[in-house]
């Protein structure tokens, strides 16, 4: 009766949401009910069931190898990404990207993906692009990625241990020449303080007005207007090669040793989805509420 209860709540769910047909998938390995809402807009879905069946929706991208503790395991639908080992110990989920891929041909884009972060390691990249910039500059193409917590200081500077604000949640990427677009995402709202418990983030950005906005658990944070509005997929070099889930791009290809902000995340990914498209508010929830249904099955 459980069952049949979520199934329909799934279901109806995703009536709310792009009215659209999603697309058949008749892979044998994977029997999990196909997410419906958006499912028409969707160019990247990353399960991370196995290296077989790590990616199931995304032109160009193709599993390459899992570094240190980096593994398949619970993830919050079936498995996921998983790396217990902290934050300086190198762990990542290495992809090879195609000239053409799912991420270089966009211009408005959602990205959504769940999420445990493990307390004492608040910090981390969630995936990242490399790209051509290597040689002049650390940042790579494209990074997601957690932010450390801050904390009172004293006189002298040391940190008292009292919270003054949560995790600061950051997106950012560059433009096709390579200048930083310092479209920062920062929240330190209390809503990315989470641990050792599952949570949805969703970022949308829309090219045509360069408005964004910034989702955890379908509730929007933050949003606001970029003024220098781009093509999404022109932060995406054409030679762009490599997609980290898990891992800075710049740490891996660049630097022997990390700085603090410049690490490897601890904790747990699963279900990342990239769509071409800006999902309302509705949809954000309508997907959220369909995939927290399914995990339940």
């Amino acid at each position: 009766m459980k069952k049949v209860f979520v199934l329909a709540l799934a279901a109806m769910m995703a009536l709310v949401s792009c009215h659209k047909e999603p697309k058949n998938n008749d892979d044998p390995k994977d029997t999990t009910p196909e997410v419906k809402t958006c499912a028409e807009y969707l160019v990247l879905h990353m399960p991370l069931e196995a290296a077989d069946n790590a990616v199931k929706v995304g032109e160009g991208f193709t599993f390459a190898n899992k570094v240190g503790s980096a593994d398949f395991g619970t993830g919050y639908i079936g498995n996921g990404y998983v790396n217990t080992a902290g934050n300086n110990s190198e762990a990542y989920l290495k992809f090879n990207l195609a000239a053409s891929n799912a991420l270089n041909k966009l211009t408005d884009v959602t990205i959504t993906l769940w999420a445990k972060n493990i307390e004492e390691y608040q910090k981390g990249a969630f995936f990242s692009v490399n790209g051509k910039h290597f040689d002049t500059q650390d940042w790579p193409s494209l990074v997601v990625m957690f932010d450390n917590k801050n904390t009172v200081k004293d006189e002298e500077g040391n940190d008292t241990g009292v919270k003054t604000q949560q995790i600061n949640g950051r997106m950012m990427f560059k433009n096709a020449e390579g200048n930083e677009t310092n479209m920062w995402l920062d929240t330190w709202d209390p809503a990315f303080a989470k641990y050792n418990a599952w949570f949805q983030l969703a970022f949308t950005y829309e090219a045509a007005t360069g408005a964004w906005s910034l989702y955890v658990d379908g509730v929007k944070v933050k949003d606001a207007e970029y003024g220098d509005k781009m093509a999404w997929g022109g932060c995406v070099p054409a030679d762009a090669n490599a997609f980290y889930l898990g891992g800075w791009a710049s740490l891996i290809e660049k630097y022997q040793g990390g700085q603090d902000w410049m690490s490897y995340f601890a904790g747990s990914i699963d279900e990342l989805r990239i769509y071409n498209k800006v999902l309302t508010e509705a949809e954000v929830q309508a997907l959220r509420k369909e995939e927290a249904a399914i995990a339940l099955l």
